[in-house]
Formats: C-alpha cells, sequence, structure tokens
C-alpha cells in the first residue's frame, strides 16, 4: 500500500494513550514521510472531496521547508 501524500510505503501500526484503560488506535505509517492516518481519517478526506474542499498539500520532499531541522545554505 503507498502513502497518498508521497507515494512511500506504508506499514500498519498502533497507538496507545495515556489513560487506565490502554485504548489501542490501529493506524497507518509512511517510511517515508512519517504521514500516519487511520480509517476515520480517510473517510474524513473522502468527504472533503466530494465536498469540493482542497486537498491537503502533497509534499514529496522529506524535509518540510518550515521545519526548523530545514537547514538553509
Amino acid at each position: 500500500m503507498n502513502c497518498p501524500r508521497c507515494e512511500g510505503l506504508l506499514m500498519s501500526d498502533q497507538v496507545y494513550n495515556q489513560d487506565e484503560a490502554m485504548y489501542v488506535l490501529a493506524i497507518w505509517r509512511c517510511l517515508n514521510c512519517g504521514e500516519n492516518f487511520d480509517s476515520l481519517v480517510l473517510q474524513n478526506r473522502t468527504q472533503q472531496k466530494e465536498k469540493g474542499m482542497p486537498e491537503r498539500s502533497k509534499s514529496t520532499s522529506w524535509v518540510d521547508q518550515r521545519s526548523p531541522l530545514a537547514i538553509k545554505g
């Protein structure tokens, strides 16, 4: 499966909460850009497309230019 943002490789992952209930959420995480999402995120993005809302930018650069870690030379 490929990432909808950068076309990188996706892997399944799990996110845990800090409460005593220990809720576990299954997500997909991109190994290339770090994008993560679950079924609810995908459902919301599909609804946004149907309403004609603009899509999130699909950056192919692994370094976001707004990041404080980006080094400009």
